[in-house]
């Protein structure tokens, strides 16, 4: 038996150094690749088109289609994904036949500069990619323990998706040069299974709640109601709730809600199928007497919150640069809503400041929250524009955004 144990000591002795040595060999100082994720408003076009062009929900179920991805697209997207959800950042090559991924991830403890490099080589198949090499910093693993790795970890994903009828769904994964094409069968019930990867069970019951207390405000009255209304009385809830999860977590659930439904999107569609939620009555909501700063507003601070400043940034100013394109003109005081809500997400799920936003919104008044407006450009072509600032580029452009940063800066929610 003395002997049984010391040898059951000198395994446990060569497991722990053998990770210890793997753990050595995976973990780097330094990032090969910038977490930092900065998107223009070039590449937010870019992502725009290819939703718009593959766009599945026109198709009936049961439907054969095929996606064309170009690289770039690709990458963007990808890139964005693994800097939102992990914090990092990564780059795709896709080729003849295989695909190259390279990704950089911090550690939990990334305050002692500890960073994961992967370098993952997708091999074509028959059905879906598989993974032919991997090396995480000096670490390789062997493909067919990547692949089971995989398969484990989506096994132990907390998420109500059926990861076998989305396999089943993907016919064929074809790469050729900066480019991938997905053949696939469109499942009807399928957008309501994708909505649930985004929000865990207590993201969707967070949800609801606010959903529910909104379906309450917006019953009452036909006419149109103003935003510092709801955020009173919405962050009233958050407060109180608060208690017993995190001021975090639920600054971010309202600011979900709100920013679908002045938008006129269905929550609904991120959640199961089977799922009854309240509807609240459609009504127009007004910032300084006006729907659109209410959206710009909404829209960034969700962005914000739940994406980061630098995409909310972009989309806002793509947005102006879509306007001023033949829709309602390039427009100062609508990137100035794009900012406050910008302000407002960032420091309603900040670890200092969440507790205090909620305090603040449950009084505040509409000047607390959006700066002065009515003496800033708008509705301004794209000609115009040009001629008036010299775009993006120009000092009068930058100029004028300084004074919105500065307008914005003196909110008192900012202070």
């Amino acid at each position: 038996m003395k002997f049984i144990s010391h040898h059951l000591l000198l395994l446990v002795c060569l497991l722990v150094s053998l990770l210890i040595i793997m753990g050595l060999l995976a973990i780097e100082d330094t990032p090969q690749l910038n977490p930092r994720v900065s998107l223009s408003p070039q590449q937010i076009a870019k992502v725009k088109r290819l939703l718009e062009r593959n766009d599945p929900r026109r198709l009936r179920a049961g439907s054969v289609a095929k996606a064309i991805l170009g690289q770039e697209e690709l990458d963007l997207a990808l890139n964005y994904a693994v800097n939102q959800y992990a914090g990092g950042a990564s780059r795709v090559i896709v080729e003849q036949g295989k695909a190259r991924v390279q990704a950089t991830l911090p550690l939990p403890w990334h305050m002692s500069g500890g960073f994961l490099n992967f370098h993952i080589q997708l091999k074509q198949t028959n059905t879906l990619p598989e993974i032919s090499t991997m090396t995480v910093g000096h670490l390789p693993v062997p493909g067919f323990i990547a692949n089971s790795l995989v398969n484990f970890g989506l096994r132990l994903m907390p998420v109500a998706i059926d990861w076998h009828q989305l396999g089943r769904m993907v016919k064929t994964v074809r790469f050729s040069m900066r480019r991938m094409a997905v053949t696939y069968t469109w499942q009807g019930d399928l957008q309501a299974q994708l909505g649930s990867v985004l929000l865990s069970s207590r993201e969707r019951e967070q949800l609801l709640v606010y959903q529910t207390r909104l379906a309450e405000l917006t019953r009452t009255g036909k006419h149109a109601i103003g935003l510092i209304t709801l955020l009173n009385a919405l962050f009233q809830l958050a407060e109180q709730r608060s208690e017993q999860t995190t001021a975090i977590q639920e600054n971010r659930a309202v600011i979900r809600v709100l920013a679908f439904y002045v938008t006129h999107k269905d929550l609904g569609q991120l959640m199961p199928s089977n799922t009854r939620w309240p509807r609240p009555v459609w009504r127009s909501v007004l910032l300084q007497n006006r729907d659109d700063f209410t959206k710009h507003y909404l829209v960034s601070a969700l962005l914000a919150a739940d994406a980061g400043s630098p995409l909310a940034n972009a989309v806002g100013l793509y947005k102006e640069i879509q306007d001023s394109r033949g829709g309602s003109g390039f427009s100062f005081n609508d990137l100035a809503a794009d900012r406050a809500g910008t302000q407002m997400g960032e420091r309603a799920i900040g670890e200092q400041t969440a507790g205090s936003i909620q305090k603040f919104l449950v009084a505040a008044t509409e000047s607390d929250i959006m700066p002065e407006t009515a003496d800033l450009p708008e509705f301004m072509p794209e000609a115009e524009f040009k001629r008036r600032y010299g775009g993006l580029e120009s000092d009068g452009y930058q100029n004028m955004m300084k004074e919105i940063e500065r307008r914005v800066a003196l909110l008192p929610i900012n202070r």
